[in-house]
């Protein structure tokens, strides 16, 4: 059944319709002898009839006149029958044949139990190869006795086999001549549809939306050509309007790249050359800012040594000017001086933030297998005074080893870790935790305190330059998480914070498998 459903149609239009001319013209066959055997029963039957009516009326005075001779003579007479087997006449209740006939001497039917018995006359009776009649023998409307007939069915059967060879010899003849007709009317059909495929296997090749099926007929298989030429029109309709709108965004593309190029570029340099000037200007403006704190420095010192100078000269001064001069010597001054220093100070880890994060820009990654599990245990050992005095409590889970430049990730960790201290709740015991989760080609790293929170307003800002959240009684530059967010983006990764207020907040970033 499989291969039969693999073959072309053509092949299979021939082989149904052989088939079926076959499988007719064998039931029609079949019909027709059926129908020509129990035709010639029925004509046998009749032709008995008519026999045994000639024959009783004939043999009728010979049985009231119980005139053996004549009956046997009348008998002797049906001998011109060419299938009739045998004949035999009973008077009325009688156990012997009243007269006898037999086509041949070694055939000696006795129908005497048959008519002992009395079985009624009727119809004949048919069996494998003979046919026996019963029928009553009467003479004005009184029956005198029987007659009972039996013929041979030799040349019914003969007949049979003679249609039945005509048959055997004609199917063959049938068969191939159904065969060719089949073979020629399925290669006309199948002939568009073979043109059809041939086409849709040339376009799927060739990619060439331009060729066209031939329409060879206005029927079922010219209006599927119709559609299939009016598909492919569409489609080179579409292809030529997708290729041209693909060569204008190509050029589009191509000059687009071309100026992303150059700028990309163009930010490079810039990007080479802030570099360098925030280090440059992070640098140098440290001499600058040493410079003025060893000015404040001297004047403190030249303080001292004017007030020694003028304590005795004071002492002939009136009191209000004393007051005067005391308030700027003891007040004023140093209350400057101390400004001048704070403000240095200030401006110093400033400028030594730049520095650090204009450094991180330059500087070359060492990549190697650092186990994460020993480099927190490291940093906590860094903070553990100022972790005893928040008094924190740690929770780390089993860390991976990874991928990364040792130096950053401690640095990323040391900052982390060191912020989720510095923003305890000190109304109560802290607690921080940190784990990692595998998240198929990366690490996600959690730092996880209860500290005092960050507003949802100032999440996006802490990683910026100089910008802090609204608690400012903690001291900081606004350095650290810029330096962390510049890190991790060096290492390829990103870092997000979730907060509440009052709660909390968790710090995650990832670092890639690769």
């Amino acid at each position: 059944m499989k291969s039969f459903r693999n073959n072309s149609i053509a092949r299979k239009l021939t082989f149904i319709i052989a088939i079926t001319a076959i499988v007719v013209l064998t039931i029609s066959s079949i019909v027709l002898v059926v129908n020509q055997f129990y035709s010639s029963r029925v004509a046998i039957a009749h032709e008995l009839h008519s026999l045994a009516d000639v024959s009783g009326f004939a043999v009728a005075p010979a049985m009231l006149f119980d005139d053996n001779p004549a009956a046997q003579k009348i008998l002797q007479a049906l001998k011109t029958h060419p299938d009739l087997l045998a004949a035999e006449l009973y008077l009325n209740n009688a156990d012997t044949p009243f007269a006898i006939f037999t086509a041949h001497e070694n055939t000696a039917p006795s129908f005497t139990k048959q008519n002992a018995n009395q079985a009624p006359c009727g119809e004949a009776v048919f069996t494998r190869q003979q046919v026996i009649l019963c029928t009553p023998v009467e003479m004005d409307n009184e029956v005198l006795g029987r007659l009972y007939l039996q013929t041979d069915l030799s040349r019914l059967y003969k007949e049979l086999d003679r249609l039945l060879a005509i048959f055997a010899s004609v199917l063959p003849i049938v068969c191939l001549l159904a065969f060719f007709a089949a073979h020629r009317l399925g290669t006309k059909l199948t002939r568009p549809i073979r043109h059809l495929a041939d086409i849709a296997t040339l376009i799927s090749k060739d990619k060439n939306y331009a060729l066209r099926a031939k329409k060879y007929a206005s029927d079922e298989v010219g209006q599927l050509t119709e559609s299939f030429n009016a598909m492919f029109e569409q489609i080179q309709l579409r292809d030529e309007t997708i290729n041209a709108h693909s060569r204008e965004l190509k050029n589009l593309v191509a000059q687009r790249t071309r100026s992303l190029s150059k700028t990309v570029q163009q930010l490079r340099e810039s990007n080479e050359e802030l570099k360098d000037f925030s280090y440059i200007v992070s640098h140098d403006l440290r001499a600058p800012m040493i410079n003025v704190q060893g000015f404040v420095n001297e004047l403190g010192l030249s303080l001292t040594d004017l007030r020694k100078i003028l304590n005795p000269v004071m002492e002939q001064l009136p009191e209000q000017q004393k007051a005067a001069l005391l308030e700027i010597l003891d007040d004023d001054i140093p209350t400057s001086t101390r400004f001048i220093t704070g403000g240095v100070a200030k401006m110093n880890q400033l400028l030594a933030g730049i520095l650090k994060i204009s450094r991180l820009g330059r500087q070359e990654l060492n990549l190697s297998t650092v186990d994460t599990q020993d480099l927190v245990t490291d940093n906590l050992e860094a903070i553990k005074y100022q972790s005893d005095q928040a008094k924190a409590e740690f929770q780390v889970q089993p860390l991976p080893q990874v991928k990364a430049d040792s130096y950053l990730l401690s640095q990323i960790f040391a900052n982390l870790l060191s912020n989720a201290v510095k923003y305890l709740d000190p109304k109560r015991p802290g607690r921080i935790e940190i784990w990692a989760s595998d998240q198929n080609d990366h690490y996600r790293f959690f730092i996880k305190d209860n500290g005092l929170g960050i507003s949802e307003k100032d999440q996006t800002k802490i990683f910026e330059m100089f910008r802090r959240g609204s608690n400012h009684a903690v001291e900081g530059e606004g350095v650290g998480l810029n330096y962390v967010k510049s890190a991790v983006k060096r290492l390829g990764g990103t870092i997000s914070v979730k907060s509440t207020v009052g709660q909390g907040s968790v710090f995650s970033f990832t670092l890639p498998k690769r």
